[in-house]
C-alpha cells in the first residue's frame, strides 16, 4: 500500500530523541464506513495506522470500527477484565457481493504470537535452553514474556469463543502478515 506515515500527534521520546511507539488520531476518509466515534480513532502503533488506512480504501470492507468491541474475560486468577479488540471488520465477500464476512482483528509482534520459548509442539522451553545467559534480568525478562503471552491467550481464546457465538471469525495478525498483504 506504500503509506507515508504521518501520525496527527508526536509520539513519546527516548533519550536518543527517537521515537518510543507511533500514536495518534486518525481521519477517516470515507467516515461512512466507520462505526464508532468519528473524532476518536485511535491508532497505538504504526501498524494499526497502516491497517486503518487500508480498512477506510478497501472498497471490500464496508464496515469498520477500532477498539469498538468489548469482549468480557475471566484471568487465571478469577479476576473479570474487559478485552477491547484492536479492528471490527465487515468485509463484502468476493464471491458473493450479498455476503458479508464479519471479524474480530488483533495485531500483535510476531513475537508475541510465536514467542521464541516455544517448542514446536507448544511447550514451554526452560530458561536454561531459551536463555543465552541466566541472570536476575534475563530471568525477570523471561517471566513477563511467559506472563504477558499467558494473558495473551486467556484473551485470544475468550475471543475465538465469543466470535464462533456471534458468528464471526477472529484473526491474528503480525507486522509479518501486514507486509506480506502490502498492507505497511
Amino acid at each position: 500500500m506504500g503509506n507515508n506515515f504521518n501520525p496527527s500527534r508526536r509520539s513519546p521520546k527516548k533519550k536518543n530523541g527517537k521515537d518510543f511507539y507511533h500514536q495518534g488520531k486518525y481521519s477517516p476518509k470515507n467516515p461512512q464506513k466507520y462505526l464508532g466515534d468519528l473524532l476518536n480513532v485511535v491508532f497505538r502503533s504504526k501498524w494499526e495506522w497502516c491497517f486503518m488506512c487500508y480498512c477506510d480504501q478497501n472498497p471490500l470492507i464496508s464496515k469498520w470500527s477500532c477498539e469498538h468491541i468489548i469482549i468480557p474475560y475471566q484471568d487465571s486468577k478469577g479476576r473479570y477484565h474487559r478485552y477491547y479488540p484492536d479492528f471490527y471488520i465487515e468485509r463484502i465477500d468476493p464471491n458473493d457481493p450479498n455476503k458479508f464476512v464479519r471479524a474480530i482483528i488483533e495485531i500483535k509482534p510476531s513475537t508475541e504470537i510465536s514467542p521464541a520459548f516455544l517448542n514446536p509442539d507448544g511447550s514451554i522451553k526452560p530458561p536454561e535452553i531459551y536463555l543465552k545467559k541466566v541472570t536476575a534480568k534475563s530471568m525477570e525478562s523471561y517471566e513477563y514474556q511467559l506472563k504477558t503471552y499467558q494473558k495473551n491467550l486467556q484473551k485470544w481464546t475468550r475471543a475465538k469463543d465469543w466470535c464462533k457465538k456471534h458468528s464471526m471469525e477472529f484473526v491474528l495478525m503480525s507486522e509479518k502478515y501486514l507486509m506480506e498483504k502490502k498492507i505497511m
